[in-house]
């Protein structure tokens, strides 16, 4: 769970007129104070296991100008990944009433937060279920090492910055170690 603030006046004034729970007009001051500085949100972190069914791959039909396929990515909720969202936001609602909320909204996935985008060059020993091998390297393409978070092969539910960090500087090292027989 994370767990954030509500947000500035102009944000909680434009979102509560959106919304119906602030009207223009009579009432605005008295739902504005009511709202304003007494918000809370949190948010529901999980990992999305990996399925064989997610994928990227290339488009047979869409091209860019030079004829070069474009990715098509295929992307369909697990059952596992579903039930811990249920969970999460059920556990969610249990934290705010406990805490004295009066008023409880849930729902997501939410889009707008970002997600880390992972796995599209997983790592691993077979070429036939991964692109690069334990240090980096294309299994298809010596010269082609891959460094970020592509090559997990599952998130771990938190920020990765620090995991691609520390690969990095585990694929670095490995180039270095590896230099005189790179390229065969």
């Amino acid at each position: 769970m994370q767990i954030s603030r509500g947000s500035g006046p102009l944000s909680t004034a434009m979102a509560g007129l959106a919304t119906g729970q602030i009207p223009w007009g009579k009432g605005h001051h008295e739902a504005f104070a009511k709202r304003f500085d007494h918000v809370a949100a949190i948010g529901i972190v999980g990992e999305d296991l990996p399925e064989e069914h997610n994928r990227v791959t290339l488009d047979p039909k869409l091209v860019d100008s030079d004829g070069i396929p474009a990715p098509k990515i295929t992307y369909k909720y697990g059952e596992n990944s579903l039930k811990m969202v249920q969970h999460g936001l059920a556990r969610g609602e249990e934290v705010m009433r406990a805490a004295g909320a009066y008023e409880v909204s849930s729902g997501g996935p939410l889009r707008p937060t970002g997600w880390h985008l992972l796995g599209t060059a997983r790592m691993g020993s077979d070429p036939q279920r991964s692109v690069v091998n334990h240090w980096g390297r294309s299994h298809d393409v010596k010269n082609l090492f891959i460094i970020d978070g592509s090559i997990f092969v599952t998130s771990g539910g938190v920020n990765p910055a620090s995991t691609i960090q520390a690969c990095a500087l585990y694929i670095a090292d490995s180039i270095k170690k590896n230099l005189s027989n790179l390229f065969e």
